[in-house]
């Protein structure tokens, strides 16, 4: 008779460097799984805002552009903050020229003082000026008091956030250059009203309730814009909500 061969047993290493290839091949399935259903949820673009609708209103409120734009653009701001001085500097040129001066979006502003003293006496004032003297003043003295900051924060001088700077005799000053002697009369007194002190507290509550964390915050028609310093995302923001218009 033939004798049988012997079977080979395999070494504790064979078994050892199998079962490794094997656990090697399953990890690196599951990895190719798991990073294709990554990408099968990836949105196909860009998400500029958090896609929430807030209902912020804007009766009454400064606005620059045409009433009748599609497009409603929100910032809560702070005098003194220097994120919002560049956003009012080195953003707004940019979509007053592309949008606001073609007709396609209007932009609000609401006071959200926070950094420091100065910042609500500013706000107050700044309500005064578009109380006592009307939308396209109060749109001189905004933009002139954020181009003051070119002057204060000059050299990255973030130490003077937290020293007084909007005074009382600075604002006089800036509106007086504005406006001229004649008006300044009816300015009297108004960092010492209690309405307008109100109605920055009404902004602030807004803001509040709109989730507003730090300013700039930027709404595109009521979405919260997630990179307001990025003039691409406002943009993008401002062009799907355009289309959007278009398409109803």
């Amino acid at each position: 008779m033939a004798k049988k061969k012997a079977k080979k047993k395999l070494s504790g290493d064979q078994i050892f460097g199998i079962v490794m290839v094997v656990l090697v091949f399953v990890i690196l399935l599951s990895l190719f799984l798991f990073s294709d259903k990554l990408r099968k949820n990836e949105p196909d673009t860009p998400q500029y805002t958090d896609g929430i609708e807030h209902k912020i209103d804007i009766k009454n409120e400064p606005t620059l552009g045409d009433e009748n734009a599609p497009i409603t653009l929100v910032e809560y701001g702070d005098y003194k903050c220097p994120a919002c001085g560049y956003f009012s500097n080195g953003i707004m040129p940019q979509l007053e020229k592309e949008y606001v001066s073609t007709g396609q979006v209007k932009v609000v502003f609401k006071n959200y003082p926070f950094i420091y003293t100065d910042s609500t006496r500013a706000a107050v004032y700044a309500e005064g000026i578009y109380n006592k003297l009307g939308n396209d003043a109060f749109w001189k003295f905004h933009k002139a008091i954020y181009e003051y900051q070119n002057t204060y924060y000059a050299n990255q001088n973030s130490q003077n956030e937290h020293k007084d700077m909007l005074t009382e005799k600075y604002l006089n000053k800036t509106s007086k250059a504005l406006f001229g002697e004649e008006k300044m009369e009816l300015l009297k007194n108004i960092l010492d009203d209690k309405s307008l002190k109100q109605e920055v507290q009404k902004d602030q509550k807004q803001g509040r309730n709109d989730n507003v964390s730090s300013t700039p915050s930027v709404f595109i028609n009521g979405k919260k814009v997630y990179e307001p310093l990025n003039y691409d995302a406002i943009k993008g923001a401002i062009d799907e909500a355009l289309e959007s218009s278009n398409n109803k």
